[in-house]
């Protein structure tokens, strides 16, 4: 409760220097210098879950807001000096929330999953950057081959685990499908265009020989050890000698048991206390 009232106190005081600060921009009390200060406070912030994130690892997820922030900060900036970026704008954006997944990939071994939002968003930085330079079904067939080549990524680095072979299935089918696309924008006349359906049967029959070649998962083939590491069991061999064996000890001796006397039932009689007679 208390960590959560603190955090709520920071936000507070957050949308309070911001809103302060543009109104004090929008009434051009700063100037020209009011883009320098709007951009500076982006990339100072950005810099500040930065370096927050280095004393920290365990706390990841500082990377995502601390690059977003220093992008927007840098696009401010970049702006201000009257530098036209064109279309990049909005890539330089996606590029710095592609760089804080691929940090948060990078400092935590489970955050394999922040793969597919770090490359997801860097093709979509490129592919925004070059949107005016390609027609719209090139710009869809590159879109469908980054993102499967994104899942293929995925999947080779952790080739060796069973949580993530699933990668395997949107990466296949997005680069299919993104070359299908490709191969309809060069027209049925076209050479390539009719004999590319060639290189899918050759990737198919060369991973159907390494399948069939390589032995099964989960049946370890058999290796007979030497024969000079074979050792013959204690007794077996006529050469060797047996083990002494120890006598066992002698029972210790019981004691006899004694006889029982016999019992004079009058004599046992005769001790019993006589009764008063009655006079």
């Amino acid at each position: 409760m208390r960590q959560l009232r603190n955090q709520g106190l920071w936000w507070a005081i957050f949308l309070l220097v911001a809103g302060a600060f543009l109104l004090l921009k929008n009434l051009n009390v700063f100037g020209e210098w009011g883009e320098v200060a709007w951009g500076g406070l982006f990339a100072v912030a950005g810099l500040g879950f930065l370096i927050w994130l280095l004393f920290d690892l365990a706390h990841w997820w500082r990377a995502v807001p601390g690059f977003t922030l220093l992008s927007i900060g840098a696009l401010v900036l970049v702006g201000w000096r009257g530098v036209d970026l064109g279309d990049w704008a909005g890539a330089l954006v996606m590029f710095g929330l592609a760089l804080g997944f691929w940090a948060s990939a990078l400092v935590a071994q489970d955050n394999w999953w922040a793969v597919i939002p770090a490359g997801v968003l860097t093709v979509l930085g490129v592919l925004t950057g070059l949107r005016e330079r390609l027609s719209a079904a090139i710009w869809l067939a590159a879109l469908f081959i980054g993102v499967g080549l994104v899942f293929l990524l995925l999947y080779l680095v952790r080739l060796r685990q069973h949580d993530s072979r699933w990668a395997a299935i949107p990466a296949g089918a997005l680069v299919l499908f993104g070359v299908v696309t490709l191969a309809g924008t060069l027209g049925n006349n076209s050479l390539a265009a009719r004999w590319w359906p060639t290189l899918l049967l050759a990737a198919g029959l060369g991973l159907a020989v390494i399948l069939l070649l390589r032995p099964a998962a989960g049946r370890p083939q058999p290796v007979e050890p030497p024969p000079d590491a074979i050792q013959p069991a204690a007794g077996a061999s006529v050469i060797e000698k047996l083990p002494a064996v120890e006598a066992p000890a002698p029972p210790k001796p019981q004691p006899a048991p004694t006889a029982e006397q016999p019992v004079d039932i009058y004599a046992v009689l005769a001790q019993q206390p006589t009764e008063p007679s009655d006079k």
